[in-house]
């Protein structure tokens, strides 16, 4: 397994630098959600159908899978700081061109921006986050933790502007405004420079058991295993977006069909796996002291599997509901403990980060089409099960040993 970052001999920090990062997270995580409540307004206003609505919003998966591959160059040769603080300034500030846009193919153009400017913010500010984690005990769950708050957040200030007959141009102009702010206002207290090596026994010691003998852990080993190293670091970020997402994006359709509900009860699924990310992302770094970084991911992602079969076989909602909680408490530390270990196996570059991000980008990218698919042929609910059953199975079998 990898090192524990919180053994590093490091005194204990100011706690600034903790408070700012989770800001970043905060607001990331509220301006990707502050306009996926007004889609309404923004087919009406394009005058396009659903099915093409759908395909404008693959604009911003495919600019983040692009960047995704490059943000890890970019971080390590400009550093996580001025990265994360810039390219956070400027995904808030592109916001209300979303409530500009005035033809289907301007948007995908400005989603493309917003993704890759979110691709590159995701990478750095986790890379900031790993750094913060240093000399002190897990903080990385709670992080992510305050990133989902901000998508509650950013989604409920956007549905309140929305009924009170606020225009999305105007909602998107005032959110903007207080984005960029909140994130410069964080620049002074973040950290500089890149994680440094734990160099106690202890940590040597884990480092040993990390390796496979060819070669120091935290240092990617030359040639092919560096290479085999990134490759499956993509492969599970593959394997851990369609484990998350299914569960998250058709819990209110998959309650809909299943159990006949309106739409008004069968939202309640999607709140039941929101529910259980929220509590598993601030519970988490309590388990991940107790259990450690690799034996946690492994563990959640097999809980997550034991949910979703409940969930998609549950013969009433209440029992649907608790296996949706599970999934989300369960998925919630497969990002955070990846994030922290494709650092601590890449010697603290941004290499392992960002084929870890490139993966899940991809997996977010191709699993709508993917679930869609299937549910046409069986059910929203088999399909659910099949590609987040098994998703999920993938992530708790795959060990992250060099």
């Amino acid at each position: 397994m990898w090192p524990d970052m919180s053994s590093s001999p490091v005194p204990p920090r100011s706690r600034a630098p903790l408070v700012a990062i989770g800001a970043l997270f905060f607001v990331n995580g509220a301006s990707v959600a502050s306009w996926f409540p007004r889609l309404p307004d923004v087919r009406d206003r394009l005058g396009i159908s659903e099915a093409g609505l759908g395909l404008t919003l693959v604009g911003m998966g495919v600019g983040g899978l692009a960047i995704s591959l490059l943000s890890g160059v970019v971080v390590d040769r400009f550093g996580s700081r001025r990265v994360a603080v810039f390219t956070s300034a400027v995904l808030s500030a592109l916001l209300p061109l979303i409530g500009m846009a005035s033809e289907a193919v301007v948007l995908f153009a400005v989603l493309i921006a917003i993704g890759m400017f979110d691709g590159l913010t995701d990478v750095a500010m986790n890379t900031q986050a790993v750094m913060v984690q240093e000399g002190r005990s897990h903080v990385m769950s709670r992080l992510h933790g305050m990133w989902s708050i901000g998508t509650l957040t950013g989604g409920l200030v956007s549905a309140r502007a929305a009924d009170a007959g606020v225009s999305m141009r105007s909602q998107l102009l005032v959110t903007s405004a207080v984005m960029v702010a909140a994130t410069l206002s964080t620049r002074p207290f973040l950290l500089a420079g890149r994680p440094t090596t734990d160099d106690t026994p202890e940590a040597e010691a884990s480092r040993t058991e990390a390796t496979d003998g060819r070669g120091a852990a935290g240092r990617p080993a030359p040639g092919r295993t560096a290479t085999a190293l990134l490759l499956r670091l993509f492969l599970v970020g593959i394997a851990v977006a369609l484990a998350e997402a299914p569960p998250n994006d058709w819990a209110a359709l998959m309650w809909s069909d299943h159990y006949d509900l309106p739409d008004g009860r069968a939202a309640l699924g999607y709140v039941s796996t929101v529910a259980g990310m929220v509590a598993g992302r601030f519970a988490g770094d309590f388990i991940v002291a107790r259990l450690g970084n690799e034996r946690t991911r492994r563990l959640g992602a097999a809980f997550a599997a034991v949910g979703v079969v409940l969930a998609t076989l549950a013969p009433v909602p209440w029992a649907s509901s608790i296996g949706l909680f599970a999934t989300g408490f369960g998925v919630s530390q497969l990002f955070p403990m990846m994030m922290v270990g494709a650092s601590v196996l890449t010697g603290g570059r941004s290499s392992g980060m960002a084929a870890f991000s490139s993966g899940a980008r991809l997996g977010f990218l191709v699993g709508p089409p993917v679930v869609g698919g299937l549910a046409g042929l069986t059910s929203v609910a088999t399909a659910v099960l099949i590609v987040a059953g098994a998703a999920a199975v993938t992530v708790a079998a795959t060990p992250l040993r060099r």
